[in-house]
Parts: structure tokens; sequence; C-alpha cells
């Protein structure tokens, strides 16, 4: 009897780490967009666990950009790759999280010819003529190397590392700001990986087959990310809620990011190793501080805001006297006060392609908010347009962006989400075929009313 009920309480233990183990996981939700255009991008993914016993997960990111992919609670590099755009290297770290989802937004980066090659000609050219006078005659595949910032175009110093596949020969080489580039002679066919790594910058890797040898000069510009950082914000409680804001405090003049919401976070793109600074203000506390260091990969921070108290009320054991005083009124005070709205609609314009914010229109956007903000009974409608010039598909999802951008800036401005209403219109035919006719569709509308029709 005895025995079996050993067995019987081994078997619940494994039985209940088991379930344990199989709920231990995360959500992670996502889009990828075009770094410049912010349009998003179809991408396949791939989630490699820095730990190599765990199996590599893949995943696809959908034609408007978004996925959605359980993961283990553990480090891992978010992989994203789509035709034409260099591959980026995300690095998550999801031990520990205060919530078992987690909200990224990776940009990729168009892959487009670069000028720096120029220099790898040149310099390539200048040690071709140096070898010809003491040629060996042995036959030589040169590969030429430089890393470059894959937005800026410039070179920067990096850490070389060329693993040969096939005998296992490793080639370390670093390059600096005097010597960009570096050149190897290979003399036998290989296959190579390389690996570069710079300060600051996601991880680069590419593979290389080593099979002429003639006097080809073969170029390779490696095209690093920097690294990304993001700031999932969680606040319990919020239905107190004033206002959000976020600084980068790196600088002289603090910086404030840009917040937008998605389900119950606060979603923001940070610099990695910058300092920041997160203040909340609601109606039952004191201004809430939160300082922290932003790291590669995700920084999760929760807030839990006090509760609402309640009102005191009088118990039946407090000695209080108190004093009632009638007071004869005049009926016409009953009569509310009409509030005179005096937000008119507005019309703000886009580039092309874009949904970027305009000077003028933040301009113009500052001074709704304020007036949004003084009225509260006013609520905004807001229309996003493109033209019809491209994807009909690509053009809705930019019409829908354009809209969020403007809803973001003010919300970050203390209006509520409740007040805001958001939708996108696709692509408009221009009504004659000139750019200042397109130009007027690469618009978004805001529109105002009142929360409640008036009463008699």
């Amino acid at each position: 009897m005895k025995s079996c009920l050993i067995v019987l309480i081994l078997l619940t233990m494994l039985t209940t780490s088991a379930v344990s183990q199989e709920n231990q996981s995360v959500t992670l939700k996502g889009i990828i967009r075009d770094h410049k255009s912010k349009m998003p991008l179809a991408a396949q993914l791939k989630i490699i666990y820095t730990d190599d016993q765990i199996n590599t997960q893949e995943a696809n990111a959908k034609g408007d950009g978004s996925f959605e992919v359980v993961t283990l609670p553990k480090q891992c590099v978010v992989q994203a790759k789509t035709d034409g755009y260099i591959v980026s290297n995300v690095l998550l770290n999801l031990e520990n999280l205060s919530e078992n989802t987690a909200i990224v937004e990776i940009p990729l980066v168009y892959n487009g010819k670069s000028k720096i090659n120029q220099l790898l000609l040149e310099f390539s050219e200048q040690k071709k003529e140096k070898e010809a006078q003491q040629d060996n005659g042995i036959p030589k595949n040169k590969q030429v190397f430089q890393a470059v910032d894959a937005l800026e175009n410039k070179a920067i110093p990096a850490q070389f590392r060329l693993l040969g596949t096939y005998k296992n020969n490793i080639i370390n080489k670093a390059t600096s700001k005097e010597a960009t580039v570096f050149d190897h002679d290979f003399t036998e066919r290989e296959h190579v990986i390389l690996e570069v790594t710079a300060v600051g910058y996601q991880k680069f890797l590419s593979e290389i087959d080593i099979e002429t040898f003639d006097e080809t000069i073969h170029e390779n510009t490696a095209k690093l990310i920097k690294k990304i950082s993001f700031l999932n914000l969680i606040i319990k409680n919020e239905a107190e809620l004033k206002n959000v804001n976020v600084f980068e405090m790196s600088g002289n003049t603090p910086k404030q990011i840009v917040l937008s919401k998605s389900s119950n976070m606060y979603l923001g793109q940070l610099k990695t190793g910058g300092n920041y600074k997160i203040s909340i203000n609601s109606n039952t506390a004191n201004e809430v501080i939160r300082e922290f260091l932003a790291v590669e990969g995700i920084n999760q921070v929760l807030v839990v805001l006090d509760s609402k108290q309640a009102k005191q009320s009088i118990t039946p054991n407090q000695n209080l006297t108190v004093e009632t005083k009638v007071v004869q009124l005049d009926k016409q005070a009953y009569t509310p006060a009409k509030k005179t709205v005096t937000l008119t609609d507005r019309t703000l314009f886009f580039d092309q392609s874009s949904c970027v914010l305009k000077p003028e229109s933040k301009q113009i956007l500052e001074e709704i908010s304020k007036q949004l903000l003084e009225s509260p009974e006013v609520n905004i409608e807001i229309t996003g347009y493109a033209d019809n010039a491209g994807d009909a598909r690509q053009n809705q999802y930019l019409s829908e962006f354009r809209a969020k951008v403007i809803s973001n800036f003010l919300f970050n401005k203390g209006i509520k989400d409740s007040r805001i209403k958001l939708k996108g219109d696709g692509g408009k035919k221009a009504e004659a075929d000139t750019e200042d006719a397109r130009q007027r569709n690469r618009r978004a509308e805001l529109k105002f009313s009142t929360a409640t029709a008036d009463r008699p």
C-alpha cells in the first residue's frame, strides 16, 4: 500500500511539473515596417534561442506586417527578413517579464546600392598593383571587407570573424576609423561564415562561397543595423489616469518619446543605453516617476496606480452637529449654461508615401489638443486618406497609419482614447492627373462633435 502511495505521489509531482512547464510561455506580438516609410511588410521570422538546446521556431508576418507567436520565456534573437531588405537580428530577453505578453515593432532597412563600394574598389586596385609587382603565380580569390552603418552609409569600426566550414579555419580581423577596409586572399575552395560585430549594432551574419580563382575582386559590405530597444509600459488602475509622458534624459534637453497604445500597454521606441524618465499623472495620486536605463530588447515597466479612495462617510458613533442652511434659488439657476464649441474641422497634409507629421501640422495639433482639453464634451473623428498610386492594399494601410499618427499625438497631449475615433479611407483617385491634385489626397480630415446631444 505504501509503495502504491509513493508511486501516486511521484506521478502527481511529475504531472504538476509538466503542466507548469507547459504554462510557461510568452506571447510575442508585433509588426514589421519599412524603416523610412513606416509601411508594413510581410516577412519571414525565426525565433533563435541563445540556448542551442532549444529548437528554432519559425513564423510569418502577414501582409499588414503583424505577427503573433508563442515563445518560451528565454533569451532569444528574433530574425526578420524579406526580399530587398537587410536581415534584422533583434535580441530579446523574455525572462522575468511582468506580463506574459510582449509587443515589438521591428523596422527593416532597404538594401540599396552602397556608395561605399567605391572605396572598396580603390583599396583593392591599389592592393592589386602592389601584388602585380611581386606575383608568385598562385591563383587567388581576393575578398575585400568593410562594415557600414545601414542608414547613414558611413564606414564604422568593426570586428570580423571568418569561419571556414571545410577546414575549420578561423580568421579574425578588425577595422578602425583610420583603416576601414581589409582584404584576404583565399587559395582553396571554401564555404565561409562571416560574422561582424560593432559596438551599438546588431550582429551581422552572412555566408560566402569561395569557388573561383581569378583576378576578380569580390566586395563584401556588411550593413549593420543599430540595436533596438522597446518600451512596454503597463499601468494598472488606469481608470483615473490623466496623462503619460516618457522622456529621454541622455542629452542636455529632455526629449519626449512618442507613445502608442496596444491592448493594455503603452509602446515606444528607445535608444539602447539611453536614460529615460516616465512621468504619470492621475486624479487620485501625486505624480509617479520611474527612471531606467534602456537595455537592448524589451524594457517592460509595470506601474500600479493607487485606486480611487472612497469618500469619507459619517458613522452613527460620531457625535457631530450638522448645520443645515436652506437657500432660496431662482429657477433660472437650474438651467445649465451651454458650452460653445469653437473647434472647426481641419485637414492635415502628408508627403508622398509618408505618415510623418509636418511641422505646420504639429502646430495645428498643439492648438487642437489645448482646445480639446478645455472642452471635454467634444470628441474627434480622424479619417486618413492616400492617393491611388501603387498597390490599393498598401494605400489602405497608409491611410490608417496617417490617422493613427494624429491619434497618438493627441493621446500624448492628454486626450483620452475614448474621445478619438479613427478610420482609414484608402487611396482616392485625383480629380486631375497632376501632382497637385494627388497631393490633396495625401491627407487626414479632422471632424469634431459633442459627446451628447444638447438637452432642452
